[in-house]
């Protein structure tokens, strides 16, 4: 019951606030599943919203939160017993008030009564609420991607998405990680259900999580011992740590600036550098990015810029139902102004990396095009695009390089 009331708490914090979700789960024995939970109820949001409304007047807050959690019991997630996902469910929104058990227990029951009718009925219902997509995204998909590949990138989206390292050298990779199938000498797939944490060399700084899709930033840097490198929004570090990584030895002139603005993200930025071993390497700064000091002047910048999160929307469930066309707007805007702040800073023949985990055209390919059309002689050198898939999460990341000569 721990696992169910963790859960409904934590979604109804984030309908009635919008806290992330994921951080209001307590650690602890109970944590995989509440995550399990809060994962099936966020992902299926659309259609199991539309499967209450059958049964009843859809409530708000906490109590919408338990049916929602209990809805994703009985009809999304394999292997639970209805009589558990009632029962156990009902027990655990008790603390919303009086009341709320009752009609969260009559609310399961029909929807349990009726599951395939209801099943059917959804398969009428229009595509964006079957897939689970606001309508404006679904709708910029089909029409950007068109309509098959937008099928096959929210049906991907839908699954929890699969968990990888990547091993910091020299160390080989944790013992029970299966190499990538799209990257097998330097990702792997962690064993489903194993934590990062509990896996062998962890503690030790050993390997860092690292999606398969996002290695293609720190590929572009084109790494060695010796450079200048800014990694201008750093948090949570894994990148950071493998730039610190290709750095070594450090020989003379090697320098590493890890720069987060935000003070909690600076904080977990510090922990992964610390388990890593690199805290003591890497000079970390919490300065507006948009606003670089005149002597900052480095060989390869890593731009790993905020976005819209599109290409995250499996591994970030909550993000898909705050995507709005304003929201698009705003992260493109401060992505071309924190491009254009740090153009300034890039040595002649550096290197320039501009990465998002963005899927839209805006914010990748038509973001580098305002800037070359900005910046006479700037140039873009390589780009390497990723969709999501079952296997890994969807993402963007560019080669820039300033005028030959400067």
């Amino acid at each position: 019951m721990s696992a169910r009331r963790d859960a409904i708490f934590a979604l109804g914090l984030w309908l009635t606030r919008g806290d992330r979700p994921t951080q209001a789960l307590p650690p602890g024995p109970d944590h995989a599943f509440a995550l399990e939970l809060v994962g099936a109820a966020l992902r299926h949001k659309a259609s199991l919203e539309w499967a209450i409304g059958r049964c009843c007047r859809p409530p708000r807050g906490e109590l919408l939160a338990a049916l929602l959690i209990g809805a994703a019991q009985l009809l999304v997630l394999p292997g639970v017993p209805d009589h558990a996902a009632i029962a156990e469910t009902v027990e655990a929104c008790k603390p919303i008030g009086k009341g709320a058990a009752r009609f969260v227990n009559a609310v399961l029951r029909r929807l349990q009564r009726e599951r395939e009718t209801l099943r059917n009925a959804l398969a009428e219902q229009p595509e964006h609420l079957r897939l689970n997509l606001p309508k404006p995204l679904w709708t910029r998909w089909r029409t950007h991607l068109g309509a098959e590949r937008a099928r096959a990138i929210a049906e991907a989206i839908a699954q929890p998405p699969r968990v990888s390292v990547r091993p910091l050298p020299p160390f080989p990779p944790p013992s029970g990680c299966e190499p990538h199938p799209d990257d097998p000498t330097g990702t792997h797939l962690v064993p489903h259900g194993v934590r990062i944490d509990a896996l062998e060399g962890y503690a030790e700084g050993r390997f860092v999580a690292q999606d398969a899709a996002t290695r293609h930033a720190i590929d572009l840097l084109d790494l060695r011992p010796g450079l200048r490198v800014l990694d201008a929004c750093a948090a949570p570090g894994g990148k950071t740590a493998q730039i610190a990584a290709r750095l070594a030895p450090w020989p003379e002139g090697s320098r590493l600036v890890a720069n987060e603005p935000t003070p909690a993200r600076a904080e977990t930025l510090r922990d992964t550098l610390r388990r890593c071993g690199f805290l003591d390497r890497a000079e970390i700064t919490t300065l507006d990015a948009t606003k670089p000091p005149a002597d900052w002047r480095f060989d390869r910048i890593l731009l790993d810029a905020p976005c819209s999160n599109t290409g995250v929307l499996g591994r970030r469930p909550d993000a898909r139902w705050a995507w709005t066309p304003s929201r698009l707007e705003r992260a493109r805007r401060l992505q071309g102004t924190l491009l254009a702040a740090l153009a300034p800073c890039l040595a002649p023949d550096g290197i320039l990396v501009y990465s998002t985990c963005s899927i839209e055209r805006e914010e990748n390919e038509g973001q580098l095009a305002d800037f070359l059309r900005a910046h006479p002689g700037w140039r873009v050198t390589e780009t390497r695009q990723t969709l999501p898939t079952p296997l890994h999460d969807g993402a963007f990341a560019a080669a820039l390089r300033p005028p030959v000569g400067d």
